[in-house]
């Protein structure tokens, strides 16, 4: 009997080993799934004389033929192809925003604006000329508005595709947690395998790691060489780390967020990890890998605190180099036209002040004015003021004023410095206008003459933290206050009559990293415009200087230039020597803006752009600005990049240059993406010739398991027959 039932194991093992490879046959188009083997052994033996006699066959599991090293480098590979195709196709739609013709776009743009400048130096009184002149002014800054607002849509599209995105990663890391416990259930028995859960897993992973670039870990691999060389499968530990942190740990989840209000305005979303206690940690800037990586390396991953905007990225790349360029347009212009003789200049607005009540100014403690008031912490400390004599000198010793601000407000502060002023007997005072606090010359009857009071050191921060610009330095007030740099230098300001002759000119110095406040603080510049006793032109006449024709000054957070009331007929310009003054903060301005957002001809000009002025002197006839202009599409202009680096280039070479930009990072990562797909294409060869179903090689296992088949049924109706001889033997 032993022998009939060593053949129906036979049978049994045949049988299923054919099962198995008609499965394989069956799904072998199936790319999820993977081929599986019958484990074959030998039942045990009988321990009879002559020698041990088989029992048979027996199936002891049924395994999968996975290499999971091979498949861990297919799953890294899909990651950074799935990373460069999203990266190159965003690029290559960015790279349609920046056309490389001149007959398209911004460049068309800015040929036809200097076009217009050399049609009105031509018919500089010409009004119809000043209107095309407007509208081609109008339709660059519309340009470039258009490119940036085409690249901050693309920023916030592709952030919903982040929020998407981490939604299908929760998604999938939920249902990989269930697999496992699944799994857990049917392989608790040694042998058993549930090679349909973790086919499913398999494809799961790939899915979450293409998507997020996660890092699967699987410890404790086992090989069978003994059915397969190349199984590297059932591992015993298993876990998913997105960011370095693990969603998936065994059957345990732990799911990621997105959260817009963790943005300072609300306008695009970081990745947060949620603990268990709830607690949420920014993950944003750990990942990088595949679909979401690149989302966030093109998108951004830390945000301005001011703006909302992505403070980083490849996009934010291309719009910080466009509001450069912008930046470069409207200063250089700006700089220019304040060439253009006038009776009175005022800036844009320049920092803002805290806008302190009377009653706070008089009574309130400056470090109590709170948040709200102050930009920053205050600290007991003195403050030093510079004192000036009438032709620019500065007067020793300066004035120190101890200051304790949680004793002292605003007006306590201004009433320490007058109690200096008077026991020096300087005709100068502090006192407290519009909330803020203003120091100027005069009102002391017959005290000394100053030129100037300026605050030069402020050791208790009062002058930062309640945003007295005026008395800030250049250096601070460019950082923060204005989105242009000033550049160290000196620009004249010259007075001219109405026939065009000049009556003055003087030349200020700006360094505004000095320590002399009357070269670093836009109170100082308007200090040195209204110095009197400065004989500019050298004929010792103290009535006929600039500062006799003009006063100058920074109030209401606006500096302003005009002639004086009885100086009717006289107008005056500003000649830059590289400081970019004018231009930086607007001063008779001609375009308007703070970079590609809102670049525009100035509001003045586009209610009447009649009021444009091709003349540096208010003579009929005189084009001077006009050729200024023109000349300036061929001329080096600095450009100050956000990293603190200066570029020298033309206009339309700085275009080029971020045009260029685009176009160059649109190539290369095409070149990536082609051999990330080489090398992607590789590793799926070899792993699709270990795992994917081979129809040939399971239809050659078909026939070796059917003949087995057929020899076991073969020996059993041999059997039979010797059984039915044997009951046959008649005694």
């Amino acid at each position: 009997m032993s022998a009939l039932y060593t053949s129906y194991s036979g049978l049994q093992v045949s049988q299923l080993a054919t099962e198995i490879a008609g499965n394989n046959i069956a799904n072998a188009e199936n790319p999820k799934y993977t081929r599986q083997r019958v484990d074959i052994s030998s039942r045990f033996s009988l321990p009879l004389h002559p020698g041990d006699v088989g029992t048979g066959a027996q199936a002891d599991q049924i395994v999968r033929i996975h290499d999971e090293f091979v498949y861990g480098r297919l799953r890294s590979a899909a990651t950074n192809l799935e990373y460069q195709e999203f990266s190159e196709k965003t690029l290559v739609e960015l790279s349609k925003y920046f056309p490389d013709i001149n007959e398209v776009g911004v460049q068309r743009d800015l040929i036809a604006f200097f076009d217009s400048w050399q049609k009105l130096a031509a018919n500089p009184s010409e009004d119809s000329q000043k209107i095309v002149l407007a509208e081609s002014a109008k339709n660059l800054g519309r340009g470039i508005q258009d490119i940036r607002g085409k690249m901050t849509d693309m920023q916030r599209m592709i952030d919903q595709l982040l929020v998407s995105g981490i939604d299908e990663v929760n998604r999938l890391g939920k249902r990989i947690s269930e697999i496992n416990q699944e799994i857990r259930q049917l392989e608790a028995h040694k042998y058993n395998h549930a090679n349909k859960l973790r086919d499913e897993r398999d494809h799961l992973e790939m899915q979450l790691q293409k998507l997020v670039g996660a890092e699967v870990i699987k410890k404790g691999q086992k090989t069978m060489t003994h059915v397969d060389p190349n199984i590297a499968d059932y591992g015993e530990h298993y876990s998913i780390l997105v960011g370095g942190f693990a969603i998936v740990d065994e059957r345990s989840f732990h799911p990621l967020k997105t959260d817009a209000a963790a943005n300072a305005a609300g306008a695009m979303s970081a990745v947060f990890f949620e603990h268990r206690d709830l607690s949420r940690e920014n993950i944003s800037t750990n990942i990088h890998g595949g679909k979401l990586g690149a989302i966030l390396d093109l998108r951004g991953r830390t945000f301005d605190e001011k703006t909302g905007e992505p403070a980083d990225g490849i996009i934010h790349k291309y719009i910080s180099n466009l509001d450069v360029f912008s930046r470069g347009i409207i200063q250089s212009v700006n700089d220019v036209y304040a060439g253009s003789a006038t009776d009175k200049m005022i800036s844009d607005q320049i920092g803002s002040s805290v806008g302190l009540s009377s009653r706070q100014a008089k009574g309130t403690p400056i470090a109590n004015l709170g948040d709200r008031y102050l930009r920053t912490d205050v600290q007991q400390g003195d403050m030093i003021l510079a004192v000036y004599s009438p032709d620019g000198k500065r007067m020793v010793p300066d004035l120190t004023i101890s200051i304790d601000p949680s004793a002292m407000s605003l007006e306590g502060v201004a009433n320490a410095i007058n109690a200096e002023l008077d026991a020096r007997d300087i005709n100068a005072e502090a006192a407290v206008d519009g909330g803020s606090m203003v120091l100027r010359t005069g009102g002391r009857g017959n005290a000394i003459p100053a030129g100037a009071l300026l605050i030069a050191e402020d050791f208790s921060l009062t002058r930062n933290a309640l945003g007295i610009t005026g008395s800030q330095r250049l250096a601070d007030v460019d950082a923060v206050d204005i989105p242009f740099t000033i550049t160290n230098g000196t620009f004249d300001i010259g007075i001219y009559d109405d026939n065009g002759t000049q009556q003055a000119v003087r030349t200020i110095t700006i360094d505004k990293d000095s320590r002399n406040p009357l070269y670093s603080t836009l109170n100082g510049i308007a200090a040195q415009i209204n110095m009197p006793h400065v004989d500019d032109n050298r004929d010792n006449d103290m009535t006929n200087d600039v500062d006799d024709f003009v006063t100058a000054s920074f109030d209401a957070n606006r500096f302003r230039i005009r002639t004086d009331d009885q100086n009717a007929g006289v107008y005056f310009n500003i000649t830059d020597h590289g400081t970019g003054f004018a231009g930086a903060i607007g001063l008779h301005k001609f375009m308007e803006g703070s970079g590609a957002k809102d670049i525009n001809l100035s509001s003045h000009f586009r209610q009447d752009p009649t009021g444009i002025q091709a003349y540096d002197l208010p003579v009929v006839g005189n084009n001077n600005i006009a050729n200024r202009m023109q000349q300036l599409q061929y001329d080096d202009v600095n450009f100050f990049n956000d990293n603190g680096t200066v570029h020298e280039d033309t206009l339309m070479g700085r275009y080029r240059y971020v045009a260029g930009m685009v176009a160059e990072d649109t190539a290369s990562t095409k070149m990536a993406r082609e051999t990330a797909s080489a090398l992607h294409d590789s590793i799926a060869q070899q792993h699709t010739s270990i795992s994917q179903v081979n129809v040939d090689e399971e239809l050659a296992n078909l026939l070796r398991f059917q003949a087995g088949y057929s020899a076991n049924a073969r020996v059993m109706t041999t059997i039979q027959t010797m059984l039915d001889t044997l009951l046959g033997i008649k005694v």
